[in-house]
């Protein structure tokens, strides 16, 4: 996947990988506490749709909507661009930054480890 998905668009993404397929309306529904209209929700499934992000199935006068990707791989592309972006590849710099500054709780440390314990 090349296409970058916006913070919106990951808003429903997420609402399509808690439960699809779902009509726009739907998606409008579980999305109230954003106070988006059914105008809103459309654009921003049609951009997921043109991201090849997401499909749609005509179903009488509805459309509905399911993702294309799963939350991993769209996970995986953040990660690296973030990565890339901000510590410019450099993967030490951002494990220090998060352990020097203390932005890391003691659980999630040693789930560090025990994930590099297992790479060996």
């Amino acid at each position: 996947m090349t296409n970058r998905v916006s913070d919106s668009e990951k808003i429903v993404l997420e609402t399509l990988w808690q439960e699809s397929p779902l009509s726009s309306q739907e998606v409008v529904e579980k999305l109230t506490h954003h106070d988006w209209n059914e105008k809103t929700v459309k654009t921003f499934l049609n951009r997921l749709v043109k991201k090849d992000i997401v499909s749609f199935e005509k179903q009488g006068r509805r459309y509905l909507y399911s993702p294309k990707v799963d939350r991993a791989e769209i996970l995986s592309e953040e990660s690296s661009g973030f990565l890339k972006r901000v510590f410019q590849g450099d993967m030490k710099a951002l494990l220090s930054t998060f352990v020097e500054n203390k932005q890391l709780s003691t659980k999630e440390l040693d789930y560090l480890r025990k994930l590099l314990d297992e790479e060996k």
